[in-house]
């Protein structure tokens, strides 16, 4: 059994034994140099140490990113962005720095080696079963990452946490667009994309809202309380499931 798949009947405490344990019995070619807390584990790259103080701007495949103005792209120190990014028309032509592959995209697909060969990002996998036998082509570019949140609001909720933990200092985000954009299918990477969580198979109702609005507030009351120096902003701006209302330096 995989330590995230339990991650409902553990306390958060019990993560850093059992993630560790487990990174190095499935994934023991990205064991060394490991990272790991409560609240995360990561392979530890020299890179890693540039992002400290930096300025992130993380792009996600909610329809909103497609109102991303692009003359801003470079205001930011640093872009991260996620899974099939490289298909967005205007993404596949521009650096993005680092980026996570969750357990949807194709390694091995034209467009993501083209645009790897051409921009070099760094290349992190979350701990997903899918990559437990997958053999990498250079497991020198690619680094393993997973959180402790590991739950239906997605994989750039980790990724804001993993920013965290490298002491960014602010972080600008887009295209996370809530649970109603995710049932139409609204998506900038993958238009037209219905895969969904399980809960969400059956359309959106008022417990699914309830309990996305439920995770969505435990996630961003924890970033406050243990990252109270990191700026955060919503450019996607709209979904409340995303807004950090609470927080005095939104904007």
């Amino acid at each position: 059994m995989l330590w995230w798949t339990y991650g409902k009947s553990r306390y958060a405490d019990e993560f850093r034994k059992c993630a560790t344990e487990d990174c190095k019995s499935l994934f023991p070619k990205f064991s060394d140099k490991l990272q790991c807390n409560s609240r995360i584990i990561y392979q530890e790259r020299p890179e890693f140490s540039n992002y400290a103080g930096k300025n992130i701007l993380l792009i996600g495949g909610g329809e909103s990113t497609n109102s991303m103005d692009w003359d801003k792209f470079e205001d930011y120190d640093y872009v991260w962005s996620v899974n099939h990014f490289f298909l967005h028309p205007v993404l596949k032509e521009k650096k993005v720095d680092l980026v996570m592959m969750m357990g949807e995209p194709d390694l091995n697909r034209k467009e993501w080696i083209d645009y790897r060969n051409k921009f070099n990002p760094i290349v992190g996998f979350e701990i997903h079963d899918k990559w437990v036998n997958y053999k990498f082509d250079d497991y020198n570019n690619y680094f393993c990452m997973h959180t402790y949140v590991y739950n239906i609001l997605g994989a750039c909720v980790r990724m804001i946490e993993f920013a965290c933990e490298l002491g960014v200092s602010s972080i600008d985000y887009i295209g996370l667009d809530g649970v109603q954009a995710m049932v139409k299918g609204k998506h900038a990477f993958e238009p037209g994309k219905t895969t969904l969580p399980s809960m969400l198979q059956s359309g959106v109702n008022s417990d699914s809202i309830q309990i996305f609005s439920a995770l969505y507030n435990t996630f961003w009351e924890r970033m406050i309380e243990d990252f109270p120096d990191v700026s955060f902003k919503n450019l996607g701006g709209g979904e409340q499931y995303h807004e950090i209302s609470m927080r005095n330096n939104s904007v």
